[in-house]
């Protein structure tokens, strides 16, 4: 503890600052990524008895393999057509605005996040400050705006809770150093990374899981610990979310208009290359929808909440339409047909602009997915 304070210094820096430098291209985003995993890798592994020197080596190569694994296994996965190729976002115009960008301001809540977890974590929970640091830095990362921190951040704060309490309740009954707690560990991470997808819940679950395990791994287990590190993660999640909130929020219908935007100017796209005869590009247009779809379980929590008609959420599933009827217009379309859809998403795309919010973007969409349908089913 003689460097507590400089050491919790270096870490808000160290996973704050990649954040930040996000905003100069997608080569400085990979960079920020590989900056971040040694602060990540220090705050999650317990505090044990040092290493000796013949087993200093031992972390870089443990790396050097799991990175050679990942590589073969993405490799092949790929050339046999199981997982697909990942494409580059398409290039957007962004507009100039004044003031600070998306990047900075996630930058400047995680500071502030982490700051204030370091802080009440060693006031009111001394050595098991950890699981509030930890709590916040999940919670706060991908931010896509406020909405969407509020409703990760439960599922995130539900899954952890659930996730700590069944692994430390286990661990407590397992000897530290124990093989079986190892084995356990690996198939958690299966299983969260394969749920995933499904819901932040289960990473959540999954990783604070796999913590409480490695914890227990190294003789830091017990029953006693379980308040300890639920309160620490209520805590950590509370943090996260106020701060989302209140320091220099990012409004979720910013996003979602943003990504709407993106989405439509790939949809045209893709029908200007049907009228002119050409290839589509369908792997711009299917990440645009992926990009789009992170955002809009946030607005169909929003409408089962507020009631409103029409909602933000209507907008996006009749986007939704479009995107699937697009896909499917064949090599053949009615080309008269292809033309009204065009006409009818220039509409839309002009509307957008003027607009502050995708709810009223609700029947151009309906008509443009009609029109798109239309032309894909003409014989």
């Amino acid at each position: 503890y003689r460097h507590v304070w400089l050491g919790g210094a270096l870490l808000v820096i160290g996973l704050s600052v990649p954040i930040a430098i996000r905003r100069m291209g997608p080569a400085w985003t990979r960079v920020g990524t590989i900056m971040s995993l040694p602060f990540v890798a220090v705050l999650t592994t317990p505090a044990v008895t040092a290493p000796s020197s013949h087993d200093t080596w031992w972390a870089p190569v443990m790396a050097l393999i799991a990175y050679a694994w990942v590589a073969i296994v993405t490799t092949v996965a790929r050339r046999v057509g199981f997982l697909p190729d990942a494409p580059e976002a398409p290039a957007m115009p962004v507009p100039r605005r004044t003031g600070l960008d998306a990047s900075a301001k996630m930058a400047i809540q995680m500071a502030v996040s982490l700051s204030a977890a370091l802080i009440l974590g060693h006031v009111l929970l001394d050595e098991h400050w950890p699981w509030v640091v930890i709590t916040a830095f999940v919670v706060c990362s991908g931010n896509r705006g406020r909405g969407d921190v509020l409703v990760k951040g439960l599922q995130r704060i539900g899954g952890a809770l659930v996730g700590t309490a069944i692994a430390t309740l286990v661990a407590g009954r397992l000897d530290p150093g124990s093989h079986l707690a190892i084995v356990s560990i690996f198939v958690i991470l299966g299983l969260a990374t394969w749920l995933r997808a499904r819901s932040y819940a289960y990473w959540a679950a999954g990783i604070t899981a796999v913590l409480a395990l490695l914890y227990g791994f190294f003789g830091l287990s017990g029953d006693d610990l379980l308040l300890r590190r639920v309160i620490g993660i209520l805590i950590g999640g509370a943090i996260a979310v106020a701060v989302s909130w209140f320091v220099l929020p990012i409004r979720t219908r910013d996003v979602a208009r943003r990504r709407v935007a993106n989405l439509l100017q790939a949809l045209q796209e893709v029908i200007t290359a049907r009228l002119d005869g050409a290839e589509p590009d369908l792997a711009g247009l299917g990440h645009a929808a992926r990009e789009l779809g992170i955002v809009t379980p946030t607005w169909r929590l929003h409408r089962r909440v507020t009631r409103v008609r029409p909602s933000p959420a209507h907008a996006l599933e009749a986007l939704e339409d479009c995107v699937a009827a697009a896909l499917d217009l064949g090599d053949s379309p009615d080309r008269a047909g292809l033309g009204e859809a065009a006409r009818s998403l220039g509409a839309v795309r002009r509307q957008i602009r003027d607009s502050d919010s995708i709810a009223p973007l609700t029947p151009g969409l309906q008509d443009l997915a009609g029109r798109l349908q239309r032309a894909g089913n003409t014989p």
